[in-house]
């Protein structure tokens, strides 16, 4: 491979990634302010009598899955999530499944610093064309895995978003890049 390969192949990662790490440091910023803040508000991970533990809502990731999420505390420091979604839209089908342990390393009134490890399995099926023999579909599967490092800021008395930056492993391509995930749960 040519140096010049080299750089091109890199410089469709750089955006990406740049993109994906402007997310963080907002998020970060956007959460510095309000710890000042009094938590009258019932805004408090941290709140007695209700821990704020499972939760359901919406996930995009490469590694912790794309549709609704489940998101249970297996101690008070792990969480497990899962996340998929199926979509058939006439002659496409996709189907995926992702499994991610969170490690909290730091948890305040309303923001969450947490590393995560996760895999996920992609299936897509499509409708290529109509032979002698009837219809004619290929199908493939991905396997990704993959860990990375999150924050989860509480928003409301039990809305909470994330976004992850995470180094992902595509078995289907070989490559190894960053990618970021994002998602929104409402706490019971």
């Amino acid at each position: 491979m040519s140096m010049r390969t080299c750089a091109l192949q890199s410089g469709h990662r750089a955006p990406a990634v740049a993109l994906a790490m402007l997310v963080m440091l907002l998020t970060t910023l956007a959460a510095l302010p309000a710890q000042a803040v009094s938590r009258g508000d019932g805004r408090d991970w941290n709140r007695g009598g209700d821990t704020l533990t499972g939760a359901v809502g919406m996930h995009y990731g490469k590694i912790g899955g794309t549709g609704l999420s489940f998101r249970l505390p297996l101690q008070w420091f792990l969480y497990a999530q899962a996340a998929g979604g199926i979509w058939h839209t006439g002659d496409d089908q996709r189907h995926n499944l992702g499994l991610q342990l969170h490690y909290l390393l730091r948890q305040d009134s309303h923001l969450r610093l947490f590393t995560a490890v996760g895999t996920a399995f992609y299936y897509h099926r499509e409708k290529t064309g109509v032979g002698p023999d009837g219809d004619i579909y290929a199908a493939g599967t991905d396997w990704n895995y993959g860990a990375g490092v999150g924050v989860e800021v509480l928003q409301g008395s039990r809305w909470a978003w994330l976004v992850e930056l995470d180094f992902v492993h595509e078995e289907r391509t070989g490559n190894t890049t960053v990618s970021p995930q994002a998602g929104i749960s409402y706490y019971w």
